[in-house]
């Protein structure tokens, strides 16, 4: 019995047999190669590769459909082809040419440590480039053929795997490397399958066929264990599947405090991926929407990307309100961004101040969700956020997208709702300003605001005694934020990784907060804590 510790990707507890996947060495001609002839079949794979990914698109669920939407649009984005074509031109053979390229691409995209988001979409573009190696080099793309459930075991797991495998056939996943914020992962929490990641290579050196206890919300694995460890684990199996049903009746019952004040629960997100997710766990709308992390690597996506972008949110969200958050670039980074230095540091240029520098860029991410509001309710929220003039200046650039897309003649929404962001303390200090000045919503953005009201970095394990996000002094600043909401009947909404939490999200309900949002994973256990609570 062996015992291997990794993290936490999906949560749950499952014991049966390892089914290790494989992928074969890729071996690419000597040539010479004809410039022309690599062309063509480049474009020949890319056309099959693009039909099979609409094909898992068809097959996968509304909010798993942009991981393949970006993958396809990988193989259209003009820089990346044109770094393949530029080696084709060279001499260099198709298949290996699209391998060189995805794995700088993906080197740049993994290299970004401040952004897990970006790192895991060089997953992605690993992902969409095997394919393509694999038509040209005549490779099979369908790894298991199983006739029973089992745990698959990989050194990577791709978004695509898990469409290539039997329906019903996975119980859970363990790699030896790979992130928790996955496409993959995030596909298995979408269909409830617990998964780890990182336990290391020495773990699949020897796995395939053996049993193993997968519990993935502790984040360890027990390969062969004992006759005691096997009991346990199947009692405890037994436990967890009545505690998920109590959770799951959580579903069903109304939003409602112990003494009959009503709460409103709302979730963070980063695409259509989870924001399906979100809406079956209980979500009202989606509080958060990170519209940083849709931006493709050293590309910002034009006016009709992001207007796609965001209507795939709409539609997963079913009706329901989604608040988007307009680029934060320095806190959300992207390739686009990422070697910018000083001003998009945490306490440079980021946000609001980022944008204002950049209006040509500002004004295609304003059109696009005006665009997108006449398709479903949308409302948007401007980041960082420091006074009134940051917020005159925003607007006087909504109010020139209103006149630009009227010109064009294009159906838009032009009363959209927007609001702030509050996550500066000097902002907090004067939220009626913001009101007096047509600001129609508040969001207070505890992660940010905990940080700069404490002069500590959320991310400085030292120093984190210092970050307290239900302090003293972020008490009195949010009771501020609340009071000039109600003064000016606007709505409120507390966000952040601090909400997540059933005391601090108690303790902001009776500061008179009844908006909360956070990640689609602690829906349903802050549902239960706001509801055993009373308000005063």
């Amino acid at each position: 019995m062996k015992r291997y510790k990794g993290f936490t990707a999906s949560p749950g507890l499952v014991l049966g047999q390892v089914s290790r996947l494989e992928r074969p060495p890729l071996v690419f001609g000597e040539g010479p190669f004809h410039p022309e002839q690599e062309k063509q079949a480049l474009e020949d794979a890319i056309q099959l590769a693009q039909k099979e990914l609409n094909d898992m698109a068809d097959r996968a669920a509304p909010t798993e459909q942009a991981i393949f939407l970006f993958q396809s649009m990988m193989l259209e984005d003009e820089g990346f082809m044109n770094e393949v074509n530029f080696q084709i031109r060279a001499g260099v053979g198709a298949a290996e040419a699209m391998d060189r390229v995805g794995r700088r691409y993906a080197a740049q995209l993994s290299a970004m440590k401040d952004n897990a988001y970006m790192q895991l979409r060089s997953v992605d573009i690993l992902d969409v480039t095997q394919r393509i190696t694999n038509i040209l080099c005549r490779r099979p793309r369908s790894w298991l053929a199983l006739d029973h459930p089992v745990i698959i075991a990989s050194d990577l797991l791709m978004p695509t795997d898990l469409f290539s495998i039997p329906s019903g056939r996975i119980l859970g996943l363990i790699t030896a490397e790979g992130s928790g914020q996955s496409h993959a992962a995030i596909i298995a929490r979408s269909l409830n399958i617990p998964g780890i990641t990182q336990v290391g290579r020495d773990f699949l050196e020897d796995c395939d066929g053996r049993e193993v206890i997968l519990n993935a919300t502790e984040g360890e694995c027990i390969l062969d264990p004992d006759a005691a460890a096997r009991q346990s684990a199947i009692t405890r199996i037994c436990e967890l599947q009545r505690q998920n049903e109590e959770l799951n009746a959580q579903l069903e019952l109304p939003n409602r405090t112990r003494d009959g004040e009503e709460f409103e629960l709302l979730a963070n997100c980063f695409g259509p991926e989870d924001v399906g997710t979100a809406m079956s766990s209980g979500a009202s709308g989606v509080g958060l929407l990170r519209s940083s992390y849709m931006m493709l690597p050293g590309h910002a996506m034009d006016e009709q990307e992001q207007y796609l972008f965001y209507t795939s949110c709409l539609a997963a969200a079913k009706g329901k309100m989604v608040t988007v958050r307009t680029f934060d670039f320095g806190a959300d980074r992207t390739m686009a961004d990422a070697y910018q230095g000083v001003q998009s540091s945490k306490l440079g240029l980021r946000g609001i101040r980022s944008s204002l520098r950049n209006l040509p860029q500002m004004a295609v991410q304003i059109c696009a969700l005006m665009r997108a509001a006449a398709k479903g309710p949308l409302r948007v929220m401007f980041p960082m956020v420091t006074d009134i003039e940051d917020w005159d200046s925003a607007m006087q650039v909504v109010d020139h997208c209103r006149r630009k897309l009227a010109e064009r003649g294009e159906e838009f929404e032009p009363d959209v709702p927007f609001g702030v962001m509050l996550s500066i303390p000097a902002a907090c200090l004067t939220a009626e300003d913001f009101t007096a000045h047509g600001c129609r919503f508040f969001v207070i953005g505890t992660n940010d605001l905990t940080q700069y009201t404490h002069a500590v970095s959320r991310e400085l394990a030292i120093a984190e005694h210092y970050y307290r996000p239900a302090s003293p002094a972020m008490k009195k600043l949010i009771a501020m934020v609340v009071d000039a909401a109600k003064k000016a009947d606007i709505p409120v909404t507390i966000c952040g990784l601090a909400v997540g939490n059933a005391v601090n999200a108690t303790q902001y309900l009776r500061l008179g907060l009844r908006s909360f949002s956070m990640s689609p994973q602690n829906l349903l256990a802050i549902k239960k804590a706001l509801r055993d609570a009373e308000t005063r």
